[in-house]
């Protein structure tokens, strides 16, 4: 008899925790996002691609980011 219990006990923490491995507690998938559905451009800078009503003009250049707007307007150091 003590062993079928012991056996019901092991197969029963089994299951508890497969079943937190598989859905931990509190925690939710997260939210599928739709994709742009827009032109995606270049960022001058970096090359990342962004799209296009996201993008930051000036002169004529996109850029991915008010900081890349910046940095490229410094002038570049080659090393």
């Amino acid at each position: 008899m003590r062993i079928l219990f012991l056996i019901a006990a092991v197969v029963l923490v089994f299951l508890i925790v497969r079943t937190l491995v598989r859905k931990p507690l509190g925690h939710s998938r997260p939210e599928k996002r739709p994709l742009p559905s827009g032109n995606m451009v270049r960022c001058d800078y970096c090359g990342l691609h962004v799209p296009d009503d996201e993008a930051l003009l000036s002169d004529g250049r996109r850029y991915c980011s008010e900081e890349h707007r910046e940095l490229d307007r410094l002038p570049r150091r080659d090393d």
